[in-house]
C-alpha cells in the first residue's frame, strides 16, 4: 500500500512539472527574486539631475542608460510631471512590453488552471502575456509616431493582435529644447555649407588649372608626359571634388529631414544613399569586371581552338576581336543601366509608389520606345550582323560608294578609315548592300591589254605562264598566294586590244600588294620580249566606214 502511494506521488509530481510549462507561460524571469525595495525618494535622487531650468533624467533598459528625458525645473505654485516620474514611467513601459509582471503568482496561476478545466471558465485573470499582446511569441514589433492635435509627439508600438498601439513614451517641449535637435541641425547644415563653399572654391580652382594645363600643352605642340600625367591627375582630382559637393548636397537634405519630428528614419536612409550609391557601383563593377574576364577567356579558348582549319585561323581571330569589344562595350552598358535602376529603386519613396504611378512610367517607357525606335532598329541589326559574320574589325569593305577599313564596331554604328584617312561612320539599320573584300580570301582580276599590231600572241601566253610559275615559286610573294595563280585567257577584244586576264587568290587583304608585285614583274618580261602593249594609237589610223558600206 505504501508503495503504491509512493508511486501514485510520483507521478502526480511528473505530470504536475510537465503541465507546468504549457500552463504557466513563464520564463526564466518570473522566478528571479525581486531586489529590496527602495524608496521614491531614493529613485528620485539616483535618477534625477539639475541642468539650468531643466530637470534631467536617464531611462535605463537592461540598466543601461539609453535616453535622457527632460522637464521644467517647478517653480512656485507651477505644477507638471518631474523628469524621474517620466523616466520611471517610460522604463515601467517598455518592461511592460517586454517582461509583463505577473498578477498572480504560481500557485494561483496552477488553480486558476485547474479550475478552469474542471468547470469550462473562460476567465484568464492570471494569464499575463495576454494583457499586452505581445505573448513573448517573438512576433517582431512596428513602431510609430502619434499626435493628438497641437499636443505632443508620442512613440507607440502596434502589436499583433492588439487594435491600439501602445505608448511607450512621449517627446515634450522641454525634450526638444534640452537635446537641442533643431540647434543641432541649424549648426550642422552650417558647417556643410561652409564645408560646401569651400569646395566649390576648390573645384573652380582646379577647373582653372585643367584649362591653364590644357593650353599650355597646345601651345609647345608635342607631347610631355610630366604635363600629361599632371593634367589627369587634377582632372581626377576635380571629378572627386564635384562627386563629394553632389555627397555633401544630399548630406544636408539628410540632416535637414532628420529635424523633422518623426522623419528620422528618411533622413537616415537619406543620408546613406550615396555611401550605398558607392557600394553598389563597386559591386556592380566587381561583377562587370568578372563578366569582361570570363568573356575574354571564352573567346579566347574559341579563338584558339585547334580544330579550326589553318586557313580560316585569320578570320577566327578577327572574330575574335571584334566579339570581344563588342561584348565588352554590352557589358558595360548593361552594368551602367544596373547601377541607375538599382540607385532608383532604393530612393525613398520609389520602391512604395502606386500603381498608377507605374502605369504612368510604363506608358512613359512606350513613349521613349517609339521617339527611339531607330536606335532600337539599330542595336537589332548590330545583334543580326555580329551573328552572321558578315565582316569584323580590319575588314576593307565598301558600302554605297564608300570604301575603307572596319576600324570599330558597335551595335548601332560601324566606323570605316578611308585611304585619305577620313573617317564614315555608318548606321547599321541603313547598310542594305556590302561587299567585303577580305574575308576569309582575297583575289584580283589582274587585266592586261594587248594591241592588235601583237600578232602572235602564243609569245604573250607563254610569258604569261612562265611568270605565273615563277611568281607561284617565289619564297615571299608564294606565301601570299592561296594557290597558283590562273590565266583565263582572253577575256574580250576591244578596238583597245585584246584583253587577257589572270587571277590571283591571296590571303586576307594581301591582293592589292601582291596584283601591283606581279604586274611589275608581267610588264617587265613583255617589254623585255618585245610584246606590244594597247596604247589607243590604232583607234587614231581607223579608217571610218565608206559611205554606203555594210
Amino acid at each position: 500500500m505504501f508503495r503504491l502511494r509512493r508511486r501514485l506521488g510520483l507521478w502526480l509530481t511528473a505530470a504536475l512539472l510537465a503541465l507546468i510549462p504549457l500552463v504557466a507561460q513563464a520564463s526564466i524571469l518570473d522566478f528571479i527574486p525581486a531586489g529590496p525595495a527602495r524608496s521614491s525618494a531614493q529613485q528620485q535622487d539616483e535618477q534625477a539631475l539639475f541642468e539650468g531650468k531643466f530637470e534631467l533624467a536617464k531611462v535605463r533598459i537592461l540598466g543601461v542608460p539609453a535616453i535622457t528625458v527632460a522637464s521644467p525645473v517647478q517653480l512656485g505654485d507651477q505644477s507638471g510631471i518631474e523628469a524621474s516620474v517620466r523616466a520611471r514611467v517610460i522604463e515601467g513601459n517598455l518592461r511592460a512590453l517586454y517582461d509583463p509582471n505577473q498578477l498572480c503568482s504560481f500557485g494561483e496561476r496552477l488553480s486558476e488552471w485547474m479550475l478552469d478545466s474542471l468547470l469550462q471558465s473562460d476567465a484568464h485573470v492570471c494569464t499575463a502575456g495576454q494583457r499586452y499582446g505581445l505573448d513573448r511569441s517573438g512576433t517582431p514589433l512596428t513602431l510609430e509616431v502619434l499626435r493628438n492635435g497641437n499636443g505632443p509627439y508620442e512613440l507607440a508600438a502596434r502589436l499583433p493582435g492588439r487594435e491600439q498601439p501602445f505608448p511607450l513614451l512621449t517627446v515634450t517641449r522641454a525634450d526638444a529644447e534640452i537635446n537641442g535637435a533643431r540647434e543641432l541641425a541649424l549648426v550642422l547644415e552650417l558647417l556643410l555649407l561652409l564645408l560646401f563653399s569651400a569646395m566649390l572654391l576648390l573645384w573652380r580652382r582646379l577647373r582653372q588649372r585643367t584649362s591653364r594645363l590644357h593650353g599650355e600643352l597646345r601651345t609647345q605642340g608635342r607631347s610631355d608626359r610630366r604635363s600629361e600625367t599632371r593634367l589627369h591627375a587634377e582632372q581626377a582630382l576635380s571629378i572627386g571634388v564635384l562627386l563629394l559637393m553632389l555627397y555633401l548636397l544630399v548630406l544636408m537634405i539628410g540632416v535637414l529631414v532628420v529635424a523633422i519630428p518623426g522623419k528620422v528614419p528618411l533622413g537616415i536612409e537619406l543620408v546613406l544613399q550615396p555611401s550605398l550609391a558607392v557600394i553598389k557601383f563597386l559591386a556592380v563593377t566587381l561583377a562587370a569586371f568578372l563578366l569582361r574576364s570570363l568573356s575574354t577567356f571564352l573567346l579566347s579558348q574559341w579563338a584558339a581552338d585547334v580544330d579550326v582549319p589553318q586557313r580560316l585561323q585569320a578570320r577566327r581571330q578577327q572574330r575574335y576581336r571584334s566579339l570581344l569589344s563588342t561584348t565588352h562595350r554590352l557589358i558595360n552598358v548593361v552594368g551602367i543601366g544596373v547601377v541607375l535602376l538599382w540607385v532608383l529603386l532604393d530612393i525613398p519613396g520609389v520602391r512604395s509608389a502606386s500603381v498608377s504611378l507605374l502605369l504612368a512610367g510604363g506608358a512613359l517607357l512606350g513613349a521613349l520606345a517609339f521617339v527611339f525606335q531607330g536606335l532600337l532598329r539599330d542595336f537589332s541589326a548590330g545583334l543580326v550582323m555580329l551573328l552572321e559574320d558578315r565582316y569584323a574589325i580590319g575588314d576593307w569593305i565598301e558600302v554605297e560608294g564608300i570604301e575603307g577599313e572596319v576600324i570599330e564596331m558597335g551595335l548601332f554604328s560601324t566606323q570605316i578609315r578611308c585611304l585619305d584617312q577620313r573617317m564614315n561612320i555608318l548606321d547599321i539599320s541603313s547598310i542594305l548592300q556590302m561587299q567585303n573584300h577580305t574575308k576569309l580570301r582575297s583575289g584580283s582580276l589582274v587585266t592586261f591589254v594587248i594591241s592588235h599590231r601583237q600578232t602572235d600572241l602564243e609569245i604573250v601566253y607563254r610569258t604569261l605562264a612562265f611568270e605565273i610559275e615563277a611568281f607561284a615559286l617565289d619564297p615571299v610573294w608564294g606565301n601570299r598566294l592561296l594557290g597558283d595563280p590562273i590565266l583565263r585567257g582572253i577575256k574580250r577584244t576591244t578596238a583597245l586590244g585584246v584583253q587577257m586576264q589572270v587571277l590571283l587568290v591571296t590571303r586576307a587583304g594581301e591582293q592589292w600588294t601582291t596584283e601591283r608585285e606581279f604586274q611589275r614583274r608581267v610588264l617587265r618580261a613583255l617589254h623585255r620580249r618585245g610584246v606590244q602593249l594597247a596604247d589607243g594609237l590604232d583607234l587614231g589610223s581607223a579608217q571610218p566606214p565608206m559611205a554606203g558600206g555594210r
